[in-house]
């Protein structure tokens, strides 16, 4: 199934700020100002899980990842192109900074000069997520609007040209692009990234014998 989504201007509620209660360490990122913590938040408050409990990648997010950066090596330019996949920090102002799991920035765009020890500050030409890996503070805030909706605006806004996100337990894929005709796609569908490359996740998870089930 391959759908088309018009997408409502904005976002349906804010959260309210949790400055001066939850540590900045928990701030998995800031769109708008608004702090996103690290899934599983309170379990490091209430000292049942350490921070490092939290961040790390589960398994299936990890050989989505690995899949989607092998594939990039071997299909596109890469004398036009660096890829990188993890938690790559992308510094849009001081009131945006966002975590991208997957990303492809043109080398005419990332120059070595902006290359350090600090966030990129630059636009990445493509992202693609992974799940939602955030919690708000308010617990009946909807995170897709609040989070999934803002971050993607967002980063269409600052100019990538198309945000890809997977779902893995709806089994879906929505791909964003300025125009806001969004698109949604089943998880076993071809989806394109840019230049021709595409990916089928269903297909390589089964080539490779895992399954997407708990």
């Amino acid at each position: 199934m391959t759908a088309k989504i018009q997408i409502p201007e904005k976002a349906a509620t804010r959260s309210k700020s949790a400055k001066g209660k939850i540590p900045e360490y928990l701030v998995k990122e800031t769109i708008d100002g608004i702090p996103f913590y690290y899934a599983g938040f309170r379990s490091v408050l209430n000292k049942t899980k350490t921070k490092t409990d939290i961040m790390a990648d589960s398994g299936l997010q990890t050989v989505i990842k690995n899949y989607l950066l092998m594939l990039f090596f071997r299909h596109l330019d890469m004398s036009k192109y660096w890829t990188f996949s993890g938690e790559i920090g992308n510094h849009l102002n001081h009131r945006d900074n966002l975590a991208l799991d997957v990303v492809v920035f043109e080398k005419s765009v990332l120059t070595p000069g902006k290359i350090n020890l600090k966030y990129v500050d630059v636009v990445p030409k493509i992202v693609i997520e992974v799940d939602i890996r955030v919690e708000l503070e308010n617990r009946e805030a909807n995170i897709f609007d609040e989070f999934v909706l803002r971050k993607v605006r967002k980063l269409l806004q600052f100019g990538t040209e198309k945000i890809i996100w997977i779902f893995t337990k709806s089994k879906t894929i929505i791909v964003a692009t300025p125009d806001n005709n969004w698109k949604i796609f089943d998880l076993d569908q071809d989806v394109e990234v840019l230049d021709g490359v595409t990916f089928n996740l269903v297909r390589y998870l089964e080539e490779e014998g895992i399954s997407m089930e708990p």
